[in-house]
């Protein structure tokens, strides 16, 4: 049984390059003895689309390493299947006739990898962003660096409240730094310098299409407190979206002057969570809150693609599927989810000139504003 991936919407071809980058100047907060080390993907609109080779969604290994973390919170999996490849090609020129582009960054849930998330990541790519998405090594399930080295997570099993608080709490400054070390990467790129660590050559014309001038940044679960701590440290960054997170850090306290959406599940929202009422009462900025009607915390991520694929298939129960992801048609939760990120980045980076009205082109009964 092979999952596939939805076609991106956009009229642009998408290419997509591995980047593995070093900081350096700061020791690895969870491997002290090694220098602080990433691997992003770049995802940006390409000028031809079919000369390179196309990128796995997965690689065989982190896919292993997603069906060893799937079975940690529900059954094993033991069926045959495989991921279907992205749209992304490797390596092929971006499309420098449309100008410089603007910046969406991605951060993924605790322990996720950053491919969990391609649905959303070329969909924006194929409308004209640059999307660049972080794993956060030795948090993240599995982190592959060139050469096929696999590094895992090295975070224990939370016992009880004080240890996960704990683990979150490292995990916000850890993801903070990685994501301010990124962007002084992406301004080192867009001079024509290679921040890859192994020096392997950048595709055509990707540093002339970066508009650090334009950067907004989201995630699903701690990804999206990580964008909101982000933008509260660090004012590149000029909007951002929440994906069903509990805030962490001192932005619920401090608040935001710049725009933000939260966009929660069935049972997430103000009305559940303090982190996001103290967020709403002390944000200065443009704000928006919307709920996800049938959806569920996975719900935001290629989870809702690839669980209830298995579940179709006989490989895991479908309650566990609708635990998971929820009740809401997957196709369906994705189209929204993409229309409303795009049109987000969209009102926010410079096409439109007003923020609330944007979005409402795009109500729909399954995404309930929430006022």
């Amino acid at each position: 049984m092979v999952v596939t991936l939805p076609e991106p919407t956009g009229d642009d071809a998408i290419g997509v390059v591995d980047l593995h980058l070093v900081d350096s100047s700061r020791h690895d907060p969870y491997v002290p003895a090694r220098a602080r080390e990433l691997m992003v993907s770049i995802w940006y609109p390409a000028a031809d689309r079919a000369a390179m080779p196309v990128r796995p969604w997965f690689s065989e290994q982190v896919a292993r390493a997603y069906a060893d973390g799937v079975a940690e919170v529900g059954p094993p999996i033991t069926g045959s299947w495989t991921l279907a490849p992205s749209h992304g090609r490797v390596g092929a020129a971006a499309d420098s006739a449309g100008g410089r582009r603007p910046i969406v960054l991605f951060s993924p849930g605790l322990g996720m990898p950053r491919e969990a998330s391609t649905a959303q990541a070329e969909d924006l790519a194929s409308h004209g962003f640059v999307v660049v998405a972080m794993s956060h090594t030795y948090e993240s399930l599995a982190t592959e660096f060139p050469g096929g080295r696999l590094e895992k997570s090295v975070l224990p099993r939370a016992e009880d409240i004080d240890q996960v608080k704990a683990q979150v709490g490292q995990a916000m400054q850890v993801r903070v730094a990685d994501t301010r070390f990124v962007l002084d990467r992406l301004a080192d790129l867009s001079t024509g310098a290679d921040p890859d660590a192994d020096g392997r050559p950048l595709p055509a014309n990707l540093a002339g299409i970066l508009d650090l001038s334009k950067i907004a940044m989201f995630g699903h679960s701690l990804g999206g407190a990580t964008a909101a701590q982000v933008m509260h440290d660090d004012r590149r960054v000029a909007a951002g979206v929440n994906l069903d997170g509990a805030l962490w850090g001192s932005v619920p306290t401090d608040g935001l002057d710049r725009p933000f959406v939260l966009i929660g599940g069935t049972d997430h929202g103000r009305a559940q969570d303090p982190s996001w009422q103290q967020f709403w009462a002390a944000s200065r900025g443009p704000k928006l809150e919307f709920r996800l009607d049938g959806s569920q915390h996975h719900s935001f991520c290629d989870n809702q693609l690839i669980v209830p694929a298995l579940a179709a298939a006989g490989i895991v129960p479908a309650d566990f599927a609708a635990e998971m992801v929820g009740t809401i048609d997957p196709r369906n939760s994705l189209d929204l989810q993409r229309g409303y990120l795009r049109t987000f980045f969209d009102t926010t980076l410079g096409r439109y000139d007003n923020l609330p009205k944007a979005p409402a082109t795009l109500l729909h009964p399954e995404m309930i504003p929430v006022p």
